[in-house]
């Protein structure tokens, strides 16, 4: 009997999971952004947006990406970006770091090497972005990998996101606690609870839901 109803119990798991998934909700557990669970929802991305896309087969970062795993074991990955840059921006990369019509973004200076020695080529270069393309970076750390490097993204492939949750992995512990409240996202001027998780999360769940 206890093994039926555990049987039971993770087949609604699952279909809670499959559930979130269809209504746009990821988790990030990655240091690009800040850890916690994010939702997908309708309309175009504006400046400063949160973005979600998939790094494009023709993108040279592309097989690096995938001989390197930047974007996880399982393949490529979606991404977790702002939208930093639109149409007709005018892009100028200096030794500080990305320029964006002349106002330099924090954390947006380029790395030679990533972690473990290996040489970062460096796509971006200064341009004025032209139409249906966007500048997608993180400005939450500098060790990102963000349009720094692969370049410009296709701006018909890019989704909005808005943060539900975020909170921070504790160091030397079994749980995941929340840091601090998410930021108001521009469709809503309240703070988000925050709550406690447990990190056994699966490599389905984690392949289904992360977020680079």
């Amino acid at each position: 009997m206890k093994k039926v109803l555990l049987i039971l119990f993770f087949l609604h798991a699952l279909g809670v999971v499959y559930l979130l998934h269809g209504l746009g909700y990821r988790i990030n557990l990655t240091d690009s952004m800040p850890h916690g669970i994010y939702q997908i929802v309708p309309g175009k991305p504006d400046r400063g947006d949160l973005i979600t896309f998939s790094l494009a087969e023709d993108n040279p970062y592309y097989q690096i990406s995938l001989e390197r795993h930047y974007l996880g074991l399982n393949g490529n990955r979606p991404l977790l970006k702002i939208l930093a840059g639109l149409p007709g921006d005018s892009i100028e990369i200096t030794d500080n770091g990305v320029h964006i019509n002349s106002e330099l973004l924090p954390l947006t200076q380029a790395k030679i090497c990533d972690g473990r020695g290996r040489q970062l080529p460096i796509f971006l270069k200064s341009t004025v972005i032209p139409s249906a393309k966007g500048l997608a970076l993180s400005t939450y750390t500098e060790n990102s990998f963000d349009g720094r490097y692969f370049g410009l993204v296709d701006m018909d492939q890019v989704r909005r996101v808005i943060p539900i949750l975020t909170f921070r992995l504790l160091k030397n512990s079994d749980l995941l606690r929340c840091c601090e409240k998410s930021k108001p996202s521009r469709m809503s001027n309240t703070h988000r609870p925050c709550i406690f998780l447990a990190p056994c999360i699966s490599p389905f769940l984690n392949s289904l839901f992360n977020l680079e």
